[in-house]
């Protein structure tokens, strides 16, 4: 059913997946210009970067993928099994995602550019927190999965 709690937690995993959309994930200054990395690429890129278009579009297609995810597997209310895989999915997207930031685009940015440091903005620790109410709403539905088997039981 759609008014269960683990619904409000994979809800609120679409929402933030969502929010990626909108923030930066991290920012770096490159002579004068303050540049952020957005799942889109690199805001104010001058040509000396040399950023292309298909930079960042493995960040895209995750991040597509860790927003459908989550809002597909709230309407899977029936099918308990298949929504602990797509979770678990998500939580696997959502730790590939921290992967590719912090040790791919971040140490290509600080080679590329040969900066020293690195801000990290909100857009980072989203898939962090994707995680973890992904496995909050696993908890919960693995308890729906065992309270229907022990009402099987008593028939």
């Amino acid at each position: 059913m759609i008014q269960r709690i683990q619904t409000v937690f994979l809800f609120l995993a679409t929402v933030f997946a969502g929010i990626l959309f909108f923030t930066p994930v991290f920012s770096f200054t490159y002579g004068e210009e303050l540049m952020k990395l957005s799942i889109f690429g690199v805001d104010n890129a001058n040509e000396a970067l040399q950023f292309s278009g298909t930079y960042s579009l493995p960040l895209l297609l995750i991040t597509i993928l860790i927003v459908a995810i989550p809002a597909v597997t709230i309407f899977m209310y029936k099918k308990r099994e298949l929504q602990l895989k797509l979770s678990s999915l998500n939580i696997f997207l959502n730790a590939a995602l921290c992967g590719l930031i912090f040790l791919y685009y971040a140490s290509d940015v600080e080679k590329r550019v040969d900066i020293e440091t690195v801000s990290y903005m909100f857009g980072t620790y989203i898939p962090l927190i994707n995680m973890v109410l992904s496995v909050l709403a696993m908890r919960w539905i693995k308890k729906d999965i065992d309270l229907l088997k022990s009402v099987d039981r008593l028939r």
